[in-house]
């Protein structure tokens, strides 16, 4: 009788250690695809590279898939590593994950975030090899930038600082990385040509844009943590039109008559999240010189609701 209830009895503790692991591995997935974006958890910016880069054949099947799993596993690492390194502005700011309420979560969270890291790494290595591509050269570029970004356990510790502790190395960081991921992404896919040079000086007014935004939603943290990031040093008026001008940009770049030229006029296209932009956030926010208030919020989103829109469309002009 005693044998059959100390069985049952761990039976019933297996199965709720087994249930909070299960959660503790869904939170950590979350952290991973935390903030989500157009990289991750859906990998609609490896897609559309893909789609546009005129390669949709049965035969580049596996290439897709692996160009998804890069893209996801270093969006994966990096978000995570990000939130590993961040639990002091975390705790400052209020946020309540599973890093900042379980101690013992935080190792585990730590080396899920490296393992992402040098697991993408490894692959982007063996597609170099095999696809006689030098994918490695940008991807590690964009591995250094975004592991020092956030990096408090040990770069920070041997210079003295990290990328994301001061806006001017936040410009610098998220500058070399969008194009260098972009490129990256890219040679998965296709060969370096034009193509891939545009999109990349595109999608690095199309970063920079977006890090202000970010920035806006940090600044309590970020200023209680004694950070000088954009959205402490700046206004978010400031914020806002500068993000809104490099937005003009990046849609300038992907609708420019040498960009017409190279990926046809099916890339008139975006002209739709374009004037979408233009009207809904552009000009409202300059006919009243950028003077932001809470109603604006709605404004504001307009930045993300067409840059997002973008990247669909850029996939979808593929197809033609």
């Amino acid at each position: 009788m005693r044998k059959r209830c100390s069985r049952k009895w761990s039976l019933v503790a297996f199965k709720h250690n087994l249930q909070l692991c299960w959660i503790k591995a869904i939170e950590i997935f979350k952290l991973c695809s935390t903030p989500a974006s157009i990289i991750s958890p859906a990998p609609f910016f490896a897609i559309s590279l893909f789609l546009v880069s005129n390669e949709i054949n049965i035969n580049n099947f596996s290439i897709f898939f692996s160009g998804i799993v890069v893209s996801l596993f270093s969006s994966f690492g990096s978000n995570l590593w990000n939130h590993c390194n961040d639990i002091k502005e975390d705790t400052a700011q209020g946020k309540k994950t599973i890093l900042t309420q379980d101690i013992s979560i935080q190792r585990i969270a730590l080396f899920t975030a490296i393992l992402f890291y040098l697991t993408s790494i490894l692959i982007v290595f063996y597609l170099s090899i095999e696809i006689k591509r030098p994918i490695y050269i940008y991807f590690l570029i964009w591995s250094l930038t975004t592991w020092w970004y956030s990096d408090n356990i040990i770069l920070k510790k041997i210079t003295g600082f990290r990328l994301k502790d001061h806006y001017i190395t936040e410009l610098i960081t998220y500058g070399v990385a969008w194009p260098m991921y972009t490129l990256s992404l890219w040679l998965i896919f296709s060969d370096l040509n034009i193509n891939g040079l545009i999109l990349s000086v595109a999608f690095f007014f199309f970063g920079i844009s977006l890090l202000l935004l970010k920035d806006l939603k940090d600044i309590s943290g970020d200023r209680k943590a004694g950070l000088k990031t954009l959205g402490v040093v700046f206004s978010p008026s400031r914020l806002i039109r500068f993000s809104s001008i490099l937005m003009v940009f990046y849609f300038i770049i992907m609708l420019n008559p040498l960009t017409i030229s190279v990926f046809g006029k099916a890339n008139l296209i975006l002209l739709v999240p374009f004037i979408y932009f233009l009207k809904n956030t552009y000009m409202p926010m300059s006919k009243k010189n950028w003077k932001l208030e809470i109603r604006d919020i709605k404004v504001i989103r307009g930045i993300g609701y067409s840059s997002f829109a973008s990247i669909i469309f850029i996939g979808l002009r593929g197809f033609y």
